[in-house]
């Protein structure tokens, strides 16, 4: 059930939101023909190579970030074992370390920030920047660290890699608060919506991050994200994540552009539809609403 209704989001995204993935792999993450997936006849990229079970890190820039998360785990064909962490569910994580190497696949996604970039929230951040003489982030937000901690404790057996996304969306300028400019809605409803979405592919080896210390985890998570804020400065003042250039000719580009469509057959799509239907209501409804002429 729940991997039919994940690529529902995927059909949501193709047929009401056409983008395009741009996908940037750092070094960290191996090789690309380890990682990319493709058509043999055409060339296209049809798939996506993940471990079995990562915990997975992001920015969180639009309240739609985990939509296009979850169209990227479609990719790797994990789009059934994805699970978004709330501060509510953390009382969850013993049930999903239970599982050992081997065992059930799983993608735990975290957005360290704990919320979306906004007036208030930034200015938040600021605040506490500034009241413990830390460097303040332009584009991201100050993270959290405990829930990310106990997730990579709680599940060190059982994951060898965290990955990090770094989420940037076309059409949103350096000063925008990117949610006021793509809001559920717009993107899903009203017909605006980024054409690209950018991700920066970081992996982190589990065991090689300073876990067992709270104040060396902390400063850990905060220099990445100072990384991360660093990608995204980059990002909007050239309109991609840096990567390096191909200087062989057997050398593959780090940088993979994958169009967000389902890759099912017509037995599949027919059952995806059952659960459009009722988006499609709803779609109507609002149209209508909006016309005034409900």
């Amino acid at each position: 059930m729940m991997q039919t209704w994940s690529q529902n989001l995927v059909a949501l995204i193709q047929w009401f939101a056409p983008a395009d993935f741009i996908l940037t792999f750092d070094e960290n993450c191996g090789p690309m023909q380890d990682i990319v997936q493709r058509d043999i006849k055409t060339g296209d990229v049809h798939g996506l190579v993940f471990p079995k079970r990562i915990i997975v890190t992001s920015n969180h820039q639009i309240y739609a970030d985990w939509v296009y998360i979850w169209c990227i785990a479609y990719l790797g064909k994990a789009h059934g074992v994805l699970k978004i962490l709330l501060k509510s569910s953390l009382k969850n994580l013993p049930v999903y370390g239970q599982s050992k190497k081997g065992d059930q696949s799983l993608w735990l996604v975290l957005f360290p920030e704990g919320t979306v970039v906004s007036p208030s929230t930034r200015k938040r951040s600021k605040d506490f920047a500034e009241l413990n003489n830390m460097h303040d982030n332009r584009y991201t937000l100050l993270p959290r660290s405990t829930g990310l901690r106990l997730c990579t404790t709680t599940l060190a057996d059982s994951i060898d890699y965290i990955y990090d996304f770094t989420i940037g969306y076309s059409g949103i300028k350096p000063n925008d608060i990117p949610e006021q400019v793509y809001t559920i809605q717009s993107v899903f409803f009203f017909n605006f919506y980024p054409k690209q979405v950018h991700v920066y592919v970081r992996r982190f080896k589990v065991d090689a991050i300073p876990t067992s210390d709270e104040a060396d985890f902390n400063q850990w998570n905060l220099e990445r994200w100072k990384e991360k804020d660093e990608l995204m400065d980059h990002f909007y003042k050239h309109g991609v994540f840096p990567s390096n250039p191909v200087v062989a000719s057997t050398e593959e580009s780090r940088v993979v552009d994958v169009p967000i469509r389902l890759n099912s057959s017509i037995f599949d799509l027919a059952r995806i539809w059952v659960f459009i239907v009722p988006y499609l209501l709803v779609l109507k409804k609002l149209l209508l609403s909006s016309s005034g002429t409900v």
